[in-house]
């Protein structure tokens, strides 16, 4: 799967792509069913969970309920910061994969 990107900084492995594609998505979706609750709507059965996708490309398992809630805690608290704009999705995509990449290292030396 190939995303257009304006003016790449640097190339990035298709699993770095595909993972930051699929966390700008996941935490669009977070914000949207965030917002649907805050207006007394619940909508959950219909939210897209990407998380077993998302984890397993940044090498993580999810089968321990620790990384999930680390994972879980994380879009929750990204999304609430996130803006509309699309540069500010990516931002939040970003730093989400750099605590996805930097749990991975911690959880591979213990």
């Amino acid at each position: 799967m190939k995303f257009k990107a304006h003016n790449p900084l640097t190339t990035l492995s298709q699993q770095t792509d595909l993972c930051l594609y699929l966390l700008k998505e996941e935490l669009k979706n977070w914000k949207f069913f965030s917002s649907l609750r805050q207006a007394g709507l619940d909508g959950s059965a219909y939210q897209v969970d990407l998380s077993i996708a998302i984890l397993s490309l940044a090498g993580l398992s999810d089968k321990e309920n620790e990384i999930l809630d680390f994972y879980y805690h994380l879009m929750e608290k990204l999304s609430k910061e996130m803006e509309p704009e699309e540069h500010d999705m990516m931002r939040c995509a970003l730093v989400a994969y750099g605590e996805l990449v930097k749990r991975q290292d911690q959880d591979s030396r213990d």
